[in-house]
């Protein structure tokens, strides 16, 4: 009995990879709206780590952190107004720390924890999974209300950007 729970223990630890992110093809953006015009800001700079179960995709957790300050819409007066919107000098990183995994028809929702502008919230976030190899890719597209993290919604000629921004991210990365 005693050896059944080892090989049980032992051959869950080894199902539990780590994924090294592809960088070069891995992003996170925004998308934000305004009546007079649209943008998008990406970010590169992923940190953290995601490990994967091999033999069970819902015991997989993930934990990832972005600079604020590496976000870029391609127009730097716009991203220096939104460093100074959500306060990047208090709070350097949105975050998000999974909980828990979840199968779905299309996929997979992540449960698990937003924390940004000082706020932590709870999400389910619908991703679909990709696998060939050793290769996983990650995608997703969800929205967020600024208004739920206490953003003051910034005006353009006295009309406030939308509330809601729809995130997009594409994680690909090698299983080690």
């Amino acid at each position: 009995m005693k050896r059944l729970l080892l090989l049980l223990f032992f051959g869950q630890i080894i199902a539990q990879s780590s994924v090294n992110f592809d960088l070069s093809k891995s992003f996170i953006s925004y998308n934000g709206k305004h009546p007079a015009h649209s943008w998008t800001g990406v970010s590169k700079q992923i940190e953290g780590q995601f490990i994967v179960n091999q033999n069970d995709f819902t015991k997989s957790t993930v934990e990832l952190f972005v600079p604020m300050l590496s976000f870029d819409s391609k127009n730097s007066n716009r991203d220096s107004n939104m460093l100074d919107v959500v306060e990047d000098y208090f709070y350097p990183y949105v975050s998000f720390k999974s909980k828990s995994i979840v199968s779905t028809e299309e996929g997979f929702n992540v449960i698990g924890d937003i924390s940004f502008h000082g706020i932590t919230k709870e999400f389910s976030i619908p991703i679909t999974k990709t696998s060939q190899g050793d290769r996983i890719v990650i995608d997703s597209l969800f929205s967020i209300m600024l208004t739920d993290f206490k953003i003051k919604r910034p005006a353009l000629l006295t009309i406030k950007i939308r509330d809601r921004i729809d995130l997009k991210f594409h994680l690909e990365g090698n299983i080690e």
